[in-house]
């Protein structure tokens, strides 16, 4: 492997300089050229298979170009107020709910020509597509896509007499087996990144009311005082204060305190999906058997469940003078069958683009083959749920992120709560909002 220097740049003041330089300034037809990316602050593992399998690859096709790769500790902030000063990277991460707002303000390019150029509605998840547009327009490149899980430690579940909790029953007869067992029953905690509430709550919206009446919400139909909606965050409610979730602390502990809580044997559950075994790789320190599957019904007629989701996109800014690398670049990855089954053998996320089972290598490591397929399988259910940093409207996500902790704490009251997401669904719908399932 080259220095990884030249393509892997930590933050710093003169990165955040060289980014915010006018992108024409090193694009200029016959001269070198430099693609500038900002990528959330990913490990270094994660950093070196961008290098080996994406980077590499592109600059050995095209000598003359130079990826200047920046992983930023505050990436949407910092990219959001470079790209609406007119600077910025070429490309960037981003979350399809903020794609309404980049795109409504013309600061990303539309993708709609290459989607056509590189036929992507006959290779990529439709649903990974449709997540991407604005108004019936491409405005992002779907890069990977989730399905949640429930991750448990079987040899805790073992210790308790109890086997995996498929319904609401056994799933409060694991939990109050394992309070009295002294462990906690679901390991969570989001200090400092309230964004992480969108897990607890997504599991109850897929599992009691369900993917259809989800999707009803979004379509405008129902609204938060459906029963089966209310009833999800009702039931929420009521397995925080039965001390189910971390025993009432998860507001105290960081997500990673509340992962070595799950990986030192203390808690019988985990709310993280697959991507915390392959992007992550939290499985190589486990001292345990483990497992991951679609979390439990919460009630009688809806299944057990997984929300789909895309994980990443890719925004392009549209002041960049390289657009079209851009792309090729990551066409040519997203096409190559092979070199996608190699890197997310590495622990890379999974693109949105179907890969063989018979493409991965068969020497891959034993945790992530057994990720995988809990996540195809959980895919592949025969109703999915939406889950919300995918597909619920920027403005709603932000709501209900910032307050169901007040819930939690007494601080707001369940009614006042859905009374006030209803009035900024509104808000959404009114800005233009569209369901993308």
């Amino acid at each position: 492997m080259k220095n990884l220097l030249k393509t892997t740049v930590c933050f710093t003041t003169m990165s955040l300089t060289a980014i915010l330089l006018p992108m024409n300034v090193m694009a200029n037809e016959g001269e070198a050229k430099t693609i500038t990316i900002a990528w959330t602050n990913i490990m270094e593992s994660q950093q070196e298979i961008w290098e080996k399998y994406i980077f590499e690859p592109f600059e050995e096709k095209h000598p003359e170009v130079t990826i200047d790769f920046q992983c930023l500790p505050d990436l949407q902030n910092t990219v959001r107020v470079q790209v609406a000063a007119g600077a910025g990277p070429d490309m960037f991460y981003m979350d399809s709910v903020d794609i309404p707002d980049y795109a409504s303000t013309n600061r990303i390019l539309s993708l709609e020509n290459y989607r056509k150029e590189y036929n992507l509605d006959d290779s990529m998840y439709d649903w990974a597509i449709r997540s991407c547009l604005y108004e019936d327009e491409m405005y992002a490149l779907p890069a990977s896509v989730e399905a949640t899980a429930m991750t448990y430690n079987k040899n805790l579940l073992d210790q308790l007499g109890k086997d995996v909790p498929t319904n609401r029953e056994e799933f409060v007869d694991v939990c109050n087996a394992a309070l009295e067992a002294g462990l906690i029953p679901v390991s969570f905690g989001y200090s400092g990144a309230n964004l992480l509430l969108t897990w607890p709550y997504e599991h109850y919206l897929t599992c009691y009311a369900g993917g259809e009446k989800t999707a009803q919400l979004l379509k405008g139909e129902i609204t938060f005082d459906d029963p089966d909606i209310k009833g999800a965050f009702e039931l929420l409610k009521t397995d925080w204060d039965a001390g189910y979730i971390n025993d009432k602390k998860s507001g105290a502990i960081t997500n990673d305190e509340a992962r070595i809580l799950f990986a030192n044997q203390k808690a019988v559950f985990n709310y993280e999906g697959p991507w915390l075994i392959l992007a992550d790789g939290a499985a190589k320190t486990w001292d345990f058997e483990w497992g991951q599957c679609a979390w439990p019904s919460m009630k009688d007629g809806t299944p057990a469940g997984s929300a789909i989701t895309l994980g990443e996109a890719i925004g392009i800014n549209a002041n960049s003078q390289v657009s079209d690398l851009c792309m090729e670049m990551m066409m040519d990855f997203y096409s190559n069958e092979e070199l996608m089954a190699q890197a997310v053998a590495e622990g890379f996320s999974t693109p949105a683009v179907p890969i063989d089972s018979a493409a991965y290598p068969e020497d891959m490591d034993e945790n992530i083959r057994k990720a995988l397929d809990a996540q195809n399988e959980n895919m592949n259910l025969e109703t999915v749920g939406y889950a919300p940093w995918g597909f619920f409207p920027a403005k709603t996500t932000t709501f209900l992120d910032d307050n169901l902790d007040k819930v939690f704490y007494d601080k707001m009251d369940l009614d006042t709560f859905i009374d006030k997401a209803n009035e900024t669904i509104a808000e959404d719908f009114a800005d233009g909002y569209v369901f993308a399932g």
